[in-house]
């Protein structure tokens, strides 16, 4: 069952990324042509990058939660006995977990601030920034809790996503 959710979110993840960074190029490829060759900017299309960039870093950073790819100095953990290392794993993904749940709870209320402020070319709610931030950083939660109690069954995390990553390698 968790692996069928995992598979469907990393699908979801990986094919709203494509869309996203897709259409930041089309629309700053025409505004650039527009601007250039025919002096009629779209002055809305570095509002769409904007927005669109919001959104990649967040949910760019789930898919580094999901492949455990945070920048972490390992110095100290690779000279501990493997034991010891994984209850040093397991105290900071405690800690990441606690960290992301006021992260989401502070966007959350971010989002709820900005509900009645709009972007000025797009005329669009400015909550949909905040709305990246709650994503990204609830994905984030769900991937990290996996981690979490990989580590303590001493199991590796997202077998499904390992099968799929090492297909696309190849």
């Amino acid at each position: 069952m968790i692996s069928k959710l995992n598979r469907w979110v990393s699908q979801v993840l990986d094919w709203g990324i494509g869309i996203i960074m897709g259409t930041i190029v089309i629309f700053l490829f025409i505004g650039v042509i527009l601007r250039y060759l025919f002096n009629a900017p779209l002055f809305w299309s570095e509002e769409v990058a904007v927005l669109g960039l919001v959104w990649l870093t967040f949910l760019g950073g789930a898919i580094l939660v999901r492949q455990d790819k945070n920048v972490a100095i390992t110095l100290v953990t690779d000279a501990c006995p493997a034991r010891i290392r994984r209850w040093i794993k397991a105290l900071a993904d405690a800690l990441v977990i606690l960290i992301l749940a006021v992260m989401i709870y502070q966007s959350w209320k971010l989002t709820g601030r900005r509900a009645l402020a709009t972007t000025p070319a797009l005329r669009i709610q400015e909550s949909w920034f905040g709305w990246a931030m709650v994503s990204g950083f609830s994905i984030m939660l769900y991937y990290q809790v996996q981690h979490l109690i990989a580590v303590l069954l001493d199991k590796q995390p997202f077998p499904e996503t390992k099968e799929r990553d090492t297909e696309d390698a190849v």
